[in-house]
């Protein structure tokens, strides 16, 4: 599969100096909540239908692009909330990242106790317009953790380097050789930030580094993982991939999708977060 890398203008050592956007992360998790707002006003159809982007996608089994799937669909008979706890957007203001707490009830059955998890959502704007949805998915877990935490809304500050799409996508490779030769726990250790949020469903996520590397899920797996999309911001300094991935003896036998967020720090780029969500469990054959 051919990778798209896609950058958000150029985002190129030695081009022009970029403006910065000092309110851009602001701005986005300004974005977030009207959004959530509009979900629980009008229903999750009109809300996602108005908040994502033409070529947005979120889950369904694999990567679908949303206002294709969602258009002729009718609203889901729940209610959709959720807030944004942490917002890092680059310094140029057109790309970043929202994630916090997610809960679910249901229109029919008020009396069924809400579902919890975390979302995670990658946002862009084009030419100083609105923000829009690229990338949506997220995990569930018991308990409703992080809905009484503040935002922390974070402009990318990344001076001593900038980076790219084709860099962004070495250190994917990187990632993947060192996760198929040691696992995934050693490609993890080798390239998170400090700051390394880790998202698996049935418990909510660590926030740093050390944390993650002792969260459940994080094992010594020994994992594919193959790029659909790069995007990077025009200032170089973040940037996500996503994509699928696979067990190691059989790479090309989907396990489900991920998304990883990238930032810059000290020169090079760190893995800010990771998110998974695993495809539908294969059948077994029907007893003859």
């Amino acid at each position: 599969m051919k990778t798209l890398l896609a950058a958000c203008g150029l985002a190129l050592a030695g081009c022009a100096t970029v403006p910065m956007n000092p309110e851009a992360a602001h701005t986005l998790g300004a974005a977030e909540t009207a959004f959530a707002a509009h979900s629980i006003r009008e229903g999750m159809r009109k809300a996602f239908l108005a908040a994502f982007a033409d070529d947005g996608v979120f889950v369904r089994g694999d990567w679908t692009v949303s206002n294709t799937d969602l258009v002729n669909r009718p609203d889901p008979p729940i209610y959709l909330d959720w807030r944004p706890v942490f917002v890092v957007a680059a310094a140029s203001g057109e790309l970043g990242l929202s994630t916090g707490p997610s809960r679910i009830l249901s229109k029919t059955k008020p009396d069924t106790p809400p579902s919890f998890g975390q979302y995670v959502s990658i946002w862009r704007r084009v030419d100083g317009g609105p923000w829009k949805v690229a990338v949506d998915l997220g995990i569930s877990h018991p308990a409703p953790d992080l809905w009484d935490q503040p935002l922390s809304a974070n402009l990318v500050a990344a001076p001593g380097g900038r980076g790219d799409a084709d860099g962004l996508a070495g250190m994917e490779r990187r990632f993947t050789q060192a996760s198929l030769a040691s696992g995934q726990k050693a490609a993890y250790a080798q390239f998170a930030s400090p700051a390394f949020r880790f998202y698996r469903s049935g418990s909510p996520p660590p926030t740093t580094r050390e944390a993650s590397l002792a969260a459940p899920g994080m094992d010594d797996q020994r994992l594919s993982w193959t790029v659909d999309r790069i995007e990077v911001a025009r200032s170089g300094d973040f940037g996500y991939a996503r994509g699928f991935y696979a067990n190691a003896a059989t790479p090309a036998e989907k396990l489900g999708v991920y998304m990883r967020a990238w930032r810059m720090e000290g020169g090079e780029w760190r893995l800010l977060l990771d998110v998974i969500n695993p495809g539908p469990k294969p059948q077994a054959p029907a007893a003859s």
